[in-house]
């Protein structure tokens, strides 16, 4: 029973933790700063992008539904009204956990 009871609590560990918390915010920010500013505000509560079809991403954050998964699949797929850029692979991560972080 107490091998049962400990793979239960490693299998509930395991599945509930989300692979995006290994993501930093501060880096996730930093690369916003670079490469998603120009366009897009990145800032918490800040509503008005430089550009005025790219969505803030504080208003990307509290989209109904939008889960860390939305976000990933996001980053890695090319979009026809932004520029062909994809978010490198090491890098998704991180600015999930920053988009996430601007939830209310």
């Amino acid at each position: 029973m107490r091998y049962i009871l400990a793979g239960l609590f490693v299998f509930a560990t395991v599945t509930t933790a989300s692979a995006v918390e290994l993501g930093d915010a501060e880096r996730g920010y930093a690369f916003a700063e670079e490469n998603c500013a120009d366009c897009h505000a990145i800032d918490r509560g800040d509503y008005a992008s430089p550009y005025f079809g790219a969505p803030p991403f504080s208003e990307v954050a509290n989209v109904p539904g939008m889960s860390e998964l939305a976000l990933v699949s996001f980053f890695q797929t090319p979009h026809p009204t932004m520029p062909n850029f994809i978010v490198p692979a090491d890098t998704v991560r991180d600015l999930v956990v920053y988009i996430r972080s601007l939830r209310k």
